[in-house]
């Protein structure tokens, strides 16, 4: 019986919670040119005046007066109030301490210093165990190589990091940031925002974000969902890395480039912006829209290039490989390509081809004038060639040195060919349309010729310069006859807009996909950051 009964008392100690006892602090020392004591309210009170000092464990505090709550083991002080606790100093003009829980809460003319770092702040409450402090009304915490302000503000000396909310403004030595949610580790000097971000460079480059990571010291930045302001340009992506010190900005996923006072939108996979040699560069299914009146002008590219200036006419965009063009009217394709901002000419190089309706146009060199509203004209310069297809498939042709193509409302109206003209056309008897046939052929050969348009077909044709032509009648036409030198009909690698835009991250609606998240390099991510700025309240001032 009593072994049952050893055994459950043992038992009922072993279930029991054990309740150890806090760990009591040491009491406040004190000394002082006068002390009173009085009682208020049945409290005991000392009353300390003139070179002040307390101490407990490794701090010291001194201040004109204080009064020490003796049950309580709690002062106030007043006056020159400091305090330090190892590598820490506090200077303010009111405290108040808490010697069994170590906390003090500093008001007025508060100024932290612990090496380089350095907070000012009229609101500070502060605990010696742990180094954690923490603001309320507005603080700037600076070192040797930012400043930073905010309207609420914790700083963990130990961890070395500090968490900045609302209205932050990061001061680096080439930058200003600005942002409502930061962590900024004292120690390496990277800061992380998180939501709506704006960065302002020395040069007034404006940079917008929804998050990032500042590598301050080094001048190096990234960003989540990030658009940057050039001299001409907006440049967003999905993420943006930023290098101050050479003014330069790698962007990656959903890369567009918005011209500011062109009707010009530069999109791809991925790109780079060269601040200093004034570059931006857009690859991986790049695609550039001119915006006209009536419909948009679309050229795709393997690399688009802008190359930014303080001279208008040194202004353009260029395309390379691979350059591939459509409009509802006019498609296109050519090696390389340059856009000329200052007067709207688009050049096309290397094998250019165009086609408009049922017309293939080709050069050695075409130049494309754009209007705000349509293309206005179409230049081929050397061994230009226009074929075209009747209803019969016959191909008529025309070559020439040069040809001018006129538009009117996105229809070529007329084509004026220069030098070493030749023509083939083809007669057709169309009385009756049930049985259209062709009655011939005409070879001509002269100087210059005009050739007018209707309803998006050859209907007139003038000749100049002593013109040389030959009917050929349907019995005497051969193969060999038939085909001017160089004629290539090549209908088949017309593009259409899905050729243009195939692979490409460019929808018609202009519609993203989610950013991904950039990770932090630091053990808080943004995502906590967050969550605690939701949750955290803003107390009375001056509490």
């Amino acid at each position: 019986m009593w072994k049952i009964i050893q055994f459950c008392f043992v038992a009922l100690i072993l279930l029991s919670p054990i309740h150890s006892p806090a760990q009591k602090k040491d009491r406040i020392r004190y000394k002082a040119d006068e002390l009173y004591e009085f009682r208020k309210n049945g409290q005991k009170i000392r009353r300390l005046i003139g070179n002040v000092i307390f101490t407990q464990e490794t701090s010291t505090m001194y201040c004109d007066s204080s009064l020490y709550y003796v049950k309580e083991n709690m002062m106030e002080a007043y006056g020159s109030v400091r305090i330090i606790d190892d590598s820490v100093t506090i200077t303010s003009r009111k405290l108040v301490y808490d010697g069994n829980s170590r906390d003090a809460q500093l008001r007025e003319d508060v100024i932290y210093r612990k090496g380089e770092q350095k907070l000012i702040t009229d609101f500070l409450d502060y605990n010696m165990d742990t180094e954690v402090g923490n603001y309320f009304n507005n603080g700037t915490l600076s070192d040797l190589t930012n400043t930073l302000k905010s309207e609420i503000g914790y700083f963990y000396g130990q961890a070395d990091y500090a968490l900045f909310w609302t209205s932050v403004v990061l001061d680096a030595p080439d930058y200003t940031l600005k942002t409502d949610t930061l962590r900024y580790n004292t120690l390496t000097k990277v800061a992380i925002s998180t939501g709506e971000t704006t960065i302002i460079t020395e040069d007034e480059s404006v940079l917008h974000a929804d998050g990032g990571v500042f590598r301050t010291e080094f001048d190096q930045s990234d960003f989540i969902d990030g658009n940057i302001e050039t001299t001409d340009y907006y440049m967003e992506a999905d993420e943006l890395f930023f290098d101050d010190l050479r003014k330069y900005y790698d962007a990656k996923g959903n890369v567009k480039l918005t011209a500011k006072n062109d009707d010009v939108i530069i999109t791809g996979d991925k790109g780079y912006n060269d601040d200093k040699n004034g570059i931006s560069k857009v690859y991986g299914n790049a695609v550039m829209r001119r915006v006209l009146e009536e419909d948009t002008l679309y050229l795709s590219a393997d690399t688009l290039v802008s190359i930014e200036s303080e001279y208008d006419s040194a202004k353009r965009i260029l395309a390379y490989p691979n350059v591939k063009v459509w409009r509802y009217n006019l498609q296109g394709l050519s090696d390389s390509a340059a856009y000329h901002l200052q007067d709207s000419l688009l050049y096309f190089y290397f094998d250019p081809i165009f086609w408009n309706y049922e017309n293939q146009i080709k050069g050695d060199t075409v130049v494309v004038e754009i209007t705000e509203e349509e293309i206005k004209s179409m230049d081929l310069l050397q061994n230009s060639f226009l074929t075209s297809q009747d209803t019969l498939l016959n191909f008529n042709q025309v070559k020439g040195r040069t040809m001018r193509a006129i538009f009117k409302e996105s229809e070529i109206q007329r084509i004026h060919v220069n030098g070493n003209c030749e023509s083939i056309y083809y007669v057709l008897d169309e009385n009756d349309p049930s049985d259209v046939f062709t009655l011939g052929m005409n070879r001509i050969l002269c100087s210059n010729m005009t050739l007018r348009f209707r309803d998006q077909e050859i209907y007139n044709i003038s000749f100049y310069v002593k013109p040389e032509a030959k009917f050929i009648p349907p019995h005497e036409l051969t193969p060999e006859i038939q085909r001017l030198k160089n004629f290539n009909w090549r209908d088949d690698e017309r593009p259409s807009l899905e050729d243009v835009l195939q692979g490409t991250s460019v929808k018609r609606a202009d519609d993203k996909e989610a950013a991904p998240s950039l990770p932090p390099p630091e053990k808080i991510t943004i995502e906590e950051m967050s969550r605690n700025s939701k949750k955290l309240k803003t107390p009375k001032k001056g509490g």
